[in-house]
């Protein structure tokens, strides 16, 4: 692929889907090439010459490309992934700069220099998917035999790898329509969630911030709504519907199902569910009465609670006990030293 370049002049060539353009701004010129997301520098010596592309620099502009094309579709898809990014090398290094996903089923696209470092970047995802982890991790890894500590390469360097666990965006699923609904959306949009409401009262003015508002019965309603396991489902139904709601929430993956009831209700509840067939297992997926116990009065401070339990769970997990992080007065000394 060639072009001739003229002084102060832009030229675009490539396809209609990949276009390249060259900008020359004066003799001795510095040209840049972009394709997509990747750029490439050349100097530019004359104001009239052939660039001949070479293959290799074609193809990894490519691979770069359908590398963020393979991220932003897994991410449309609420899938859950890592990119291993190498961030530093020392020495002799297979490649310096390089992305790799890793998807929980082990499969990878791209690649950061193969071999049996690859192997063990590959692992250590797989394990922090697999557990749960969150953010960003990052290791060193020497590329030496095993023997002397290494990974089982004869490269002589070392590289740092960063691994980044990527979520989708949360999804809220507000169940009614009410002032404790609309509080609860207000604060869910805060928090970047994107909001569902399901409630046959439900108007899109009441619930500005909603990604979708849903104004239909529970049964009908809810096969509308795309719930996986990045979902958080609230009901707040004032009991008419807090069965069937229960029925069609746990039925699906979501992360967490909260219910706005008292004791004695959730006992009503989940006795006729058991009745139905549900098992204690699946009724332990329920958090109900809702929230944390912070003492909430308002429909906002309630909110507030329940909101705070769904982090806690997106954060730390089901088992992780909610407490104060307040140092008591006698470890101050111990803190202090």
């Amino acid at each position: 692929m060639t072009s001739t370049l003229k002084k102060n002049s832009t030229d675009t060539f490539g396809d209609a889907v990949h276009p390249i353009k060259i900008e020359t701004t004066c003799d001795s010129a510095e040209t840049v090439l972009w394709s997509r997301r990747t750029w490439f520098k050349f100097g530019v010596m004359t104001t009239d010459l052939q660039v001949r592309f070479q293959s290799i620099r074609w193809q990894e502009a490519l691979k770069t490309r359908e590398l963020f094309e393979a991220i932003s579709k897994l991410a449309s898809e609420g899938k859950i992934f890592a990119v291993a990014t190498i961030t530093g090398h020392t020495g002799s290094v297979p490649r310096r700069v390089a992305k790799m996903i890793i998807k929980l089923d082990g499969s990878t696209v791209g690649t950061i220099g193969g071999g049996c470092v690859e192997t063990e970047v590959v692992a250590h995802a797989l394990k922090l998917l697999r557990e749960g982890e969150k953010g960003v991790h990052v290791n060193s890894y020497d590329l030496i035999e095993e023997e002397f500590g290494g990974v089982g390469m004869n490269c002589g360097g070392k590289i740092e790898v960063a691994i980044e666990i990527i979520e989708p965006t949360p999804k809220l699923v507000i169940i009614g329509s009410g002032h404790l609904g609309q509080a609860l959306s207000r604060m869910g949009k805060m928090l970047d969630f994107d909001i569902t409401v399901l409630d046959p009262m439900a108007k899109k003015e009441s619930f500005p911030e909603a990604t979708q508002v849903v104004s239909d019965f529970v049964e009908t309603g809810f096969p509308k709504i795309s719930v996986d396991q990045s979902t958080y489902i609230v009901i707040l139904t004032r009991h008419k519907d807090d069965v069937p709601a229960l029925k069609c929430s746990l039925k699906t993956n979501a992360a967490y199902i909260g219910m706005v009831a008292s004791r004695r209700r959730v006992a009503f509840v989940f006795n006729q569910l058991l009745k139905e067939g549900f098992t204690e297992e699946q009724l332990q997926r329920v958090y109900s009465p809702v929230g944390l116990d912070i003492g909430a009065e308002t429909p906002e401070e309630i909110a507030v609670s329940i909101v705070s339990e769904i982090i806690k769970i997106r954060r730390l997990g089901r088992e992780h006990e909610a407490a104060s992080k307040k140092i008591r007065f006698p470890a101050v000394k111990t803190v202090g030293n």
